[in-house]
């Protein structure tokens, strides 16, 4: 039976409502590509009311995009589905990436944009959300590099960064959290352009953390600091963003290659936030 597939786009540069998918049904021949097509070109999909899908349906739906990797915060996988990362303040461990407060500063990032191999996709399905905050931004970076000046778009492209897990590790302390984004000590910097191309579209995009892009090659620390501050002022304007105010069983899927994302504070002693992650590992070439 065809099923009957709409794509909403928000009134926001980014973000669109996936009507029509199900996790609980792998996305197959069109479908796949329809979501492929809608995953790029509007970076962030919400596939609302999937309070039925089981952990075994997430990865399966998951997997249909590309093979799947593991978190190395071993407290933070689900038992007997290790390919589930959860975040949030419940479980073995509290796993959050959002400021303390109010007051503190967002930690914008590409998932495992520190790592060898980095992720082209991610899904968030949430299981349990807190009455206040816990909203999830997402920025566009295809915006964020169309905006910048023609001679700053030729001086980016020849930047590399170092992410390295110690920066993310030194913000979750100073906001008093646990400073352990995974095994730190043992991963070494993953050193990628500042800027790359999307291999879908071709589309050039903005690729950095705020917190762990702690080095440009070449460039004193203090200059860095200086840099990725005005870049993340840049890139990450409220004009390039939307905000995702999570419901109870929304699925958001976004796309690694062209879109940063930071968690907004919730209280962490406070109502349950369960976050349940399918990470979807890069597998094109890095150029």
């Amino acid at each position: 039976a065809s099923v009957n597939l709409r794509i909403e786009p928000t009134d926001r540069v980014i973000g669109a409502i996936a009507h029509g998918f199900d996790l609980a049904r792998v996305p197959k021949g069109d479908e796949l590509e329809r979501l492929e097509d809608a995953l790029e070109a509007y970076g962030v999909l919400v596939i609302p009311n999937q309070h039925h899908a089981t952990p075994a349906q997430q990865i399966a739906f998951s997997r249909a995009l590309g093979p799947l990797e593991l978190s190395d915060m071993e407290a933070a996988l689900m038992p007997g589905h290790p390919e589930i990362f959860v975040v949030g303040n419940i479980g073995k461990k509290r796993v959050t990436f959002s400021p303390a407060d109010d007051l503190g500063e967002l930690e914008w990032h590409s998932d495992h944009i520190h790592l060898k191999v980095r992720a082209r996709a991610s899904l968030l399905l949430a299981r349990a959300v807190p009455p206040v905050g816990g909203d999830t931004l997402f920025a566009c970076m295809y915006s964020a590099y169309d905006a910048l000046n023609a001679e700053q778009q030729s001086a980016y492209q020849h930047l590399n960064v170092v992410n390295d897990v110690s920066g993310l590790d030194a913000y979750l302390a100073e906001q008093g959290l646990d400073a352990d984004a995974g095994d730190g000590d043992l991963v070494a910097p993953a050193v990628w352009p500042l800027v790359r191309t999307h291999p879908r579209s071709g589309r050039k995009a903005l690729y950095f953390g705020n917190q762990v892009s702690v080095d440009v090659v070449g460039w004193p620390r203090d200059r860095t600091k200086a840099f990725i501050a005005e870049l993340t002022a840049h890139a990450c304007r409220p004009a390039f963003r939307y905000r995702h105010r999570w419901q109870t069983g929304d699925a958001v899927l976004w796309d690694n290659r062209r879109v940063l994302h930071a968690g907004t504070p919730y209280e962490l002693n406070g109502p349950a936030r369960e976050m349940h992650r399918t990470t979807i590992r890069e597998i094109e070439p890095t150029h």
